[in-house]
């Protein structure tokens, strides 16, 4: 009979949050997201508003803390920027839908 430490899955993620592989592979992401969102800028301050940050994981650990990465768009109009929005016509009760780019849906998929 085998015997796994309880705690070997947060070992794991300690380790790997320490890795300098993951900061290889947020870069990778944060690459595909302005590639992506470069197709579609206006005025490139949505690109310049992503960046990488390290935070500790939102997952209790058992052996201490755990760090992840994020790839962060900081632009006002990101939320909207990534699912879409509505546009109101002045002066009308009429609106349209603006359909999102998904930019960071796609980067997820380009790097997986």
């Amino acid at each position: 009979m085998s015997y796994v430490d309880p705690r070997a899955g947060s070992m794991a993620a300690q380790i790997a949050g320490q890795s300098g592989e993951m900061d290889v592979v947020a870069n990778r992401g944060l690459s595909a997201v302005r590639s992506i969102a470069a197709a579609h800028r206006l005025t490139g301050e949505y690109i310049s508003k992503t960046y990488v940050v390290t935070v500790p994981s939102l997952e209790p650990s058992k052996v201490g803390p755990i760090d992840d990465r994020l790839i962060v768009a900081d632009d006002k109009a990101a939320v909207s920027i990534e699912y879409g929005h509505l546009v109101r016509f002045k002066n009308s009760r009429r609106v349209k839908f603006v359909p999102g780019q998904h930019i960071m849906g796609q980067a997820v998929r380009a790097v997986g």
